[in-house]
Formats: structure tokens, sequence, C-alpha cells
């Protein structure tokens, strides 16, 4: 009798491997890093412009040279630094973006000079930012209109402003100055009390979202980074596991 012959057994299905949790975790982690500092630079890139000061006219706040951080602002104060676009003035005679101080807001009535000061609606502005030595360099009085502000630079004696182009059509003003430096090293401007010191409302503007996206951005490239190595770490060490199990080739 002719015994059966039989297929031979079928190889054994190989092994699954699985996938290390600790693999999936540095997976999340670059992900995680990759999502906070994609916002930070998102909210920089869409929130800040950069600017150049272009003049002295805003010395010695400002110098010729310094790199400005300007973000959009819905509503000026008194003592806010802002820079506008130069053909928003009443008379415009020029193109281009200037850097000034809003020192009148409509409705207020600004003149010089009292006791050598600024006054806003009578009441005298102590400004210890200015160049010292041209309060008085200009005397003038105006009543701000609707839908604009007056605006100087801080060297009085160097500076084409409200005082002889008129007041500055609200919507010509192209945002707020926040810092000078960069977005990645930004040195705030401290806000001006002068105002509000002399009885008036309405405190400067000032920006607690930069510092923050800074933070956003480092901890996102932290959080990347420290994946990223994790990652492969962890890679190296699960192929010399491997090596090491299989068995030995004959």
């Amino acid at each position: 009798m002719t015994e059966p012959v039989f297929p031979p057994a079928p190889p054994p299905a190989p092994k699954r491997r699985r996938v290390s949790p600790v693999l999936l975790v540095m997976i999340a982690v670059m992900v995680l890093g990759v999502a906070a500092g994609g916002y930070g630079l998102g909210r920089l890139m869409l929130g800040y412009e950069a600017y150049v000061m272009q003049s002295g006219n805003m010395s010695p706040t400002l110098a010729t040279g310094d790199r400005l951080v300007v973000r959009p602002v819905d509503e000026v104060h008194r003592g806010d630094v802002v820079a506008i676009d130069l053909s928003a003035y009443a008379e415009a005679s020029h193109e281009g973006v200037s850097v000034v101080r809003v020192v009148g807001v409509a409705g207020d009535t600004v003149a010089c000079c009292t006791d050598e000061h600024l006054s806003v609606n009578g009441k005298p502005i102590t400004e210890p930012y200015i160049t010292p030595g041209f309060e008085g360099l200009f005397e003038f009085s105006a009543t701000v209109p609707e839908g604009t502000i007056f605006v100087e630079g801080d060297n009085r004696g160097n500076s084409d402003d409200s005082r002889f182009s008129g007041p500055v059509r609200s919507s010509g003003v192209v945002g707020l100055v926040v810092a000078t430096g960069t977005v990645v090293t930004p040195k705030a401007l401290t806000p001006v009390t002068s105002f509000t010191d002399a009885g008036l409302p309405g405190a400067p503007n000032s920006d607690g979202t930069l510092p923050g996206l800074r933070w956003w951005i480092l901890g996102g490239f932290v959080l990347f980074v420290g994946g990223f190595i994790g990652l492969i770490v962890t890679v190296v060490r699960n192929a010399g596991g491997r090596r090491k199990a299989a068995p030995p080739v004959r």
C-alpha cells in the first residue's frame, strides 16, 4: 500500500514586531513640539511687523537705526508710540512711515506751552522722555477733530509732526511700537504715565503677548529636540536588543 504524501507544513508566520510604547511617546512629544512652536511662530508672523527707525525725531527714546517691533492696535491712547502713514497727516506732504508719540486724542485741546510744558485740556504734562531744551520751541494751540490724533516726536527740536502738518487720521496708524530689537529678542518699551499722572484718562497701551509667544516657540523647540533625541536613542536600543535576542546562525 502506498503511503499518502502530504504537502510540507507552511512556514510559521513571522512574529509581528511590537512597537515600543517609548517610541510612540517620543513621536508624540515631537508632534507636540512642532504644534507649540508653529503656534507661537504663526502668531508672531501674523501679529507683528518689523521696522527700522529712519530718523532721530524720537530721540532719546528711539535712535536712528533702531529695529522696532510693531503690532496692530484698535485704539491709541495718549503716550503711545505709534508708526503712522505720513499720507494720513491733514497737510500731507510726504510718503512713507514715521514713528511718533500720541499726545492728544479726538476732542483734546493740545497747546504749548504752560511753564515750558505741553498742556492737554489745560493740564500741564511733565515729559521726562523728551529731548531737553526744546519744550517751548514752537507755540501752538489746536483742538483735535474726531477721527484723528495729535502726535509729536520726542525730539521736539527735530520732528516734523502735528505741530506743522496737522492731526493724523486714526486710520493712518500702522501700529503700536511695543519693543525695540527683534521678535525673538525684544526689549519692551516702558509705557509712560505722564498723561495719567496729570489726571487724564486712558493709560498707554502695552503688550503682554510677545513674551508669551517667545516661550511657545522656545518650548516647542525644546520638546521637538528632546523627542527627536529620545526617538533615536529608543530605536538604537531596540535594534541592539533584537540582535541579542536573535538565535545564532549555524
